[in-house]
This record gives structure tokens, sequence and C-alpha cells, in this order.
């Protein structure tokens, strides 16, 4: 087997255990309410960035054994894990992914996490431009190989260097986000 196939699988295991667990309605529901920790449980949500409305989830899974001490364990738990989540770097990447932010850090940190999701959200928006870029570029090259019209040949060769100028500016740009 190759080296890139292997690498592609293993990507796609990861993404389907990604959504196997994003499919799961509460992760309680797998065991006992009894048997669950709750503290890991929380912690687990907290650095998933989950809503604090996963807890009532979880209580609607475990319906009339619900007790308040896991709602203690849980919460801790989620603290903990959003200590982890709210990290800046964590912020850039998620905004550079494109993955929305529900809005769940605790405010001492959240002026500085958002700096970072917002500088990620900048990020994506200039890759996605310059995809968007060099699919005209492309597009211009492949008409410029077809062109026999000198006049035409000059307009796209110029609409073409106009165009690699700009792809280079938000190449640049992104280049400078990226080491932040």
């Amino acid at each position: 087997m190759s080296l890139g196939f292997l690498k592609s699988l293993s990507v796609l295991v990861l993404i389907g255990a990604v959504l196997l667990t994003g499919c799961t309605s509460s992760n309680v529901e797998q065991a006992s309410c009894d048997q669950a920790d709750w503290y890991e449980l929380g912690r687990r949500d907290g650095s998933q960035g989950s809503s604090s409305d996963r807890l009532d989830q979880h209580r609607h899974a475990c319906s009339k054994q619900f007790r308040p001490d896991w709602e203690t364990m849980y919460t801790n738990g989620r603290n903990a894990g959003l200590v982890e989540y709210c990290e800046p770097k964590n912020g850039y990447e998620l905004g550079r992914m494109g993955i929305a932010y529900l809005y769940v850090c605790p405010s001492t940190v959240e002026p500085k996490f958002v700096e970072a999701y917002r500088k990620g959200q900048r990020a994506h928006d200039l890759e996605l431009e310059s995809k968007r870029l060099d699919v005209q570029i492309d597009q211009l090259n492949q008409r410029l190989l077809v062109s026999n019209n000198k006049y035409d040949q000059k307009e796209l060769s110029t609409e073409l260097s106009q165009l690699k100028k700009v792809r280079a500016q938000k190449e640049k740009e992104l280049s400078n986000y990226s080491k932040n």
C-alpha cells in the first residue's frame, strides 16, 4: 500500500470516529448513569466547546436517576475542559477551519480567544479568496492558450498579470496571519 493511501485511510477513520461520537445524543446512554464519570464527561464536553445545554441532554438521558452531585461534577469538569478549549491557539485554529464559536468561554479569557478566532476566520477567508483567484487564473490561462487574436491575448495577459498580483498579495497577507 502506498503512503498516500494509508494517510487517506487514517483521515477517513478519524473523520468516522468524530462523526460517530457526534451522532450519539449522549455519551451517558452508552453506560448507566450511575457508572458514568461525570467530571470526565463534562471535561470532554468543555474541551469541545459544547454549550451548557449539553448537560440538559445528559440529564434528559438519565431522566429520574439524575442526581444534583452529578451536575456539580459535570460542571467542574466542563469548566476544566473550557480552559483547554479557550486557548487563543485553539481559537485561531477553529476560525481557520471555519468552525462556529458558540461563545462558551469565560469572560476572563474570551477577549483573547475571540481575537485569535477572528484572525483565524480572516485566514480562512483569505484561503478561500486565494482558491477563487487560482480558479480564475487557471481559466484565463486556458483562454490565453486557445486565443488566436493578438488583441485578446494582450487583454488576457494584462488581466492575468493583475490577478497574479492580487493572488500574491493575498498569499502575503495570509502568511502574516499564519505567523501570529
